[in-house]
């Protein structure tokens, strides 16, 4: 009996100490912007999911849905309709943005937020103001904007979403996206592409065209582009499949993967290794990283410029068919190992070597400071 009575008390207890249950209210609203696509539409939100599309006329095309979720009914409906889309649709440019009156939200309720027995708060500036992120759901609304582009041929789009993913679709033109932690995906698009967030993953997917991805801690995963690309990482993986033109990749610490890429390529990382596989048409090869190694295989015959330096690292390149190269190899303590046919190799003084493929037209340079150095060219 005293069991059951202890077990009754405790139930209780533990249901007095659980949030009382939320209500939601939502709101769809749609808006068309006639301005010239290629003067441009800027977005700004603060919460939420952003997804672009390809239109089919020549105007712009929001469509925003809102979500309040709160203690009361009553509550939850007041809040969504306080939430103000502020747009402008003249001079050089349209502009839509999210707003949420400080007087309406004294503090929004976001997952990464700090929870209440920290006494600790969070802030983010947005539209020229500090709003106040809790992780306490109790002490907050969840609100939410999730916002659908539709974008003609041509036009040109900046957004900036703070909290959310973003993600474009068969986009032609100039696009940015602009985030904080937010996966950043773009697949089928066309035209210039920037993609740029604190710490979310980016993801591009047979773009055509010139892309930039700039992310401090998140992996950039580029595929099947026909691009100038340029990927920049703080600490976050760089990896690249298929595709062509020319690459450009720089991680601090992370390591940058290529796999089947046809044009020139640029390396650099602060202590990551640097693989590339099933590589061809490379004039120019550039690679660059503190500590770890180097490995390149594919067929190097266009190559003309070469650059490896590495720390620590060791450098191994594999060819299919014959360069024609001159290289000079500085090795600090590592061996030189060359298996190619016809090559002539010289050792200058201890840790210089130079090497001659082919009739030497290219000019190479392979600069190591423990790692052992291998040179291979065989048919595969």
């Amino acid at each position: 009996m005293h069991t059951m009575i202890r077990t009754a008390m405790l139930l209780a207890s533990l249901a007095a100490s659980l949030p009382a249950a939320a209500a939601t209210s939502t709101l769809t609203r749609a808006w068309q912007f006639n301005s010239d696509a290629a003067a441009g539409l800027k977005v700004r939100n603060l919460i939420g999911d952003i997804r672009v599309e390809r239109g089919s006329d020549a105007s712009f095309h929001v469509t925003a849905h809102a979500t309040v979720e709160t203690g009361s009914q009553a509550e939850a409906d007041r809040l969504v309709q306080a939430i103000e889309f502020r747009t402008r649709d003249a001079g050089a440019g349209s502009r839509f943005d999210v707003a949420f009156p400080k007087e309406h939200f004294p503090k929004i309720y976001h997952a990464d937020g700090p929870g209440q027995w920290w006494g600790m708060m969070m802030y983010v500036d947005y539209l020229s103001e500090r709003i106040r992120l809790t992780g306490d759901r109790d002490e907050a609304p969840m609100v939410r904007v999730d916002l659908v582009i539709l974008a003609p041929v041509g036009a040109k789009l900046e957004v900036r979403d703070i909290f959310g993913d973003a993600v474009a679709q068969g986009f032609s033109g100039e696009l940015r996206l602009d985030g904080t932690s937010g996966l950043q995906r773009s697949a089928g698009g066309e035209g210039r592409l920037e993609l740029d967030t604190g710490s979310g993953a980016v993801e591009v997917m047979g773009h055509h065209g010139r892309v930039t991805a700039d992310t401090g801690s998140g992996a950039v995963s580029i595929h099947d582009c026909d691009c100038e690309l340029d990927a920049d990482t703080g600490s976050g993986a760089v990896g690249i499949r298929g595709g062509s033109g020319a690459l450009r990749a720089d991680t601090g610490s992370g390591k940058v993967t290529i796999e089947g890429f046809s044009g020139t390529i640029a390396a650099d990382t602060g202590s990551g290794t640097v693989r590339a596989s099933g590589v061809s048409n490379v004039a120019d090869l550039e690679l660059d990283t503190g500590s770890g190694d180097v490995a390149v295989d594919g067929n190097l015959s266009a190559l003309r410029r070469l650059h490896v330096d590495t720390g620590s690292g060791g450098v191994r390149l594999r060819s299919t068919a014959m360069p024609s190269l001159e290289i000079a190899i500085d090795t600090g303590s590592g061996s030189v190992d060359v298996d190619a046919p016809g090559a002539m190799v010289k050792e200058l003084s201890s840790g210089d070597w130079t090497v001659r493929l082919g009739d030497g037209g290219g000019s190479g340079v392979i600069d190591t400071g423990s790692g052992s150095v291998a040179i291979i060219v065989a048919a595969d």
